[in-house]
């Protein structure tokens, strides 16, 4: 799901597959050698599958149906499983709690739920408890961050209006069998029901939301071992019940907690940490004298802006927003902060997700002059607050940024605000943001729609910039409703073209992963998927 960890994403309404699960593809490359294997074989881990530690920020919560950053959401999708999960070779929904699911007209989908299914409480796990899930996510009065995931579910509007106190669209037909009824056609049903806002909860959750937050109870392949320790670690260990094909090789993981992101660092080279799954760019450069062939980089369609505040006056001019994005010398940046890591962004849908998109962002250009010009004319601003997330190593970049625009449009007057992600999330919630803000987005599955939608949308819950248009947001209708995946697509690429020129964010790029771990983990067992989420499940720890 999903805003951005170093930032890292989540949030949206629904999702619709584009293209075959090959439209996004993540590989690795890096880290010299076989990183512990023997010719590309995963080398034999410790009995019992041992403990990995990783590194994680403060998660903004651990409720399912509200989590929307990734901090929050790598966490919870070890501690639940969906209705449906992802096939990592294909991309492909899989079955998760449901074996089976089909439909006739991609309305009204039917789910063959397994029964051997049960949440780490020894709860037993019916058609009736996804009922009451999701009845609970969509209640106004849980306010909870991602209900509007389900917008296209029959009976939504009528529960967020208050005239209706459960949703239409979702009825246990028999113990095992769950039915869900949309409004209308929407054939990646199953792919979005991977998502975090659609795992189940068990019965002690709506008894003490608060209490439970602290504990989660899932019913994943990992279960808690004791609380969250706010600001220090989340600890959990390898449910042995969990009713799925593919249990977690470690038989512990926990995530320390770091407020700053090279300290993660120096504690991974020091072995005092496992896994950093996002190493600050700074030490791109000495990465293979500090780790040998412990390293490895992840291209990945992680995509970073920096977006606007048009709830703020200033902004609203469209000639603001692309003279700044104009003076921006992003491949500079890149080859000297990143070593030419990074892809520049030229699009807003990761360049690999629609094989035929020809959309390039004409005003991502570096155009130093024209910028200068058109800046002038519009009356742009004088003075700016530049906002970021801190302790993930955003410094460095919006740094340069800013002396870019200082150099190229005569902005003298620029200060930066930079808060914990959790705290920095609040500010966009309540839209105390008063300047360029620098967020990211990655795929929770891959989707054209995901990539846009959540963000771009009117009222959606991850538009932070509040941004609206019409002729948007007709576009992502027509293209969530079609069935053709040509069409589809097509629709999608309308729809990008419209936030190209408008420019609600710039587009910055598509980010490099590049992670670090011990010599106790065996590098050929990472993994990053779409989502940008480490596999811990598939990790071997090869010496206690």
């Amino acid at each position: 799901m999903h805003v951005n960890k170093t930032s890292r994403r989540h949030g949206a309404t629904g999702a619709v597959a584009v293209t075959a699960a090959a439209a996004l593809v993540l590989s690795a490359c890096g880290g010299g050698g076989d990183n512990g294997g023997d010719n590309g074989e995963t080398a034999e881990g410790v009995d019992g599958g041992g403990t990995v530690s990783a590194y994680n920020c403060e998660p903004q919560f651990l409720v399912p149906a509200n989590s929307t950053e990734v901090c929050g959401s790598w966490v919870l999708g070890s501690l639940f499983t969906g209705l449906t999960q992802t096939d990592f070779d294909t991309y492909e929904p899989t079955a998760g709690v449901a074996e089976s699911w089909d439909t006739e007209d991609n309305v009204t989908w039917t789910f063959t739920l397994g029964e051997d299914w049960t949440f780490h409480d020894g709860e037993e796990i019916t058609a009736q408890t996804f009922v009451e899930t999701y009845n609970w996510a969509v209640d106004p009065d849980n306010a909870q961050q991602s209900a509007n995931f389900f917008d296209n579910f029959l009976g939504y509007q009528e529960v967020v209006d208050g005239d209706a106190e459960e949703l239409e669209g979702v009825r246990a037909v028999d113990e095992y069998t769950l039915e869900i009824e949309l409004t209308e056609p929407f054939s990646p049903l199953p792919d979005m029901l991977t998502y975090t806002a659609f795992y189940p909860m068990p019965s002690v959750a709506f008894d003490d939301i608060d209490a439970f937050e602290e504990a989660p109870v899932g019913n994943g392949r990992y279960q808690m071992d004791g609380e969250w320790q706010h600001d220090e670690q989340i600890a959990v260990n390898r449910y042995e019940d969990w009713a799925g094909e593919n249990p977690g090789l470690p038989e512990r993981i926990e995530w320390r907690i770091y407020s700053e992101v090279d300290t993660a660092y120096l504690d991974v080279q020091a072995g005092n940490l496992d896994i950093l799954d996002a190493a600050p760019p700074n030490r791109r450069t000495t990465v293979e004298a500090d780790f040998g062939e412990n390293y490895q980089d992840f291209d990945t369609s992680a995509f970073t802006y920096l977006g606007f505040p048009l709830y703020q006056e200033e902004f609203q001019d469209v000639d603001v927003r692309h003279a700044l994005s104009m003076a921006i010398d992003r491949e500079l940046i890149i080859d000297n902060i990143y070593d030419g890591a990074q892809t520049p962004a030229e699009n807003i849908i990761p360049p690999d997700l629609i094989e035929s998109n020809e959309n390039t962002c004409e005003f991502c250009q570096f155009d130093p002059e024209a910028a200068a010009d058109l800046y002038e004319e519009a009356g742009g601003p004088e003075e700016l607050t530049v906002y970021f997330n801190s302790g993930a190593g955003h410094e460095d970049w919006v740094e340069a940024v800013s002396n870019q625009w200082r150099e190229h449009l005569g902005i003298e007057d620029i200060t930066f605000e930079s808060l914990e992600f959790a705290q920095y999330l609040g500010l966009h919630d309540e839209q105390a943001i008063s300047g360029p803000y620098r967020l990211g987005w990655t795929l929770s599955y891959p989707s054209a729609q995901y990539a846009m939608e959540p963000i771009y949308s009117t009222g959606a819950s991850s538009n932070y910039a509040d941004y609206s248009s019409d002729e948007f947001d007709q576009l992502i209708g027509e293209a969530n409703a079609e069935t053709d995946p040509d069409a589809a697509a097509e629709l999608y690429t309308d729809a990008e073209a419209v936030l190209l020129e408008d420019m609600p964010v710039i587009p910055m790029w598509f980010t490099n992963y590049l992670t670090v771990h011990s010599d106790r983990i065996d590098g050929e067992s990472l993994f990053m998927d779409q989502a940008t989420f480490t596999r811990l499940e598939q990790v071997v720890v090869t010496e206690e």
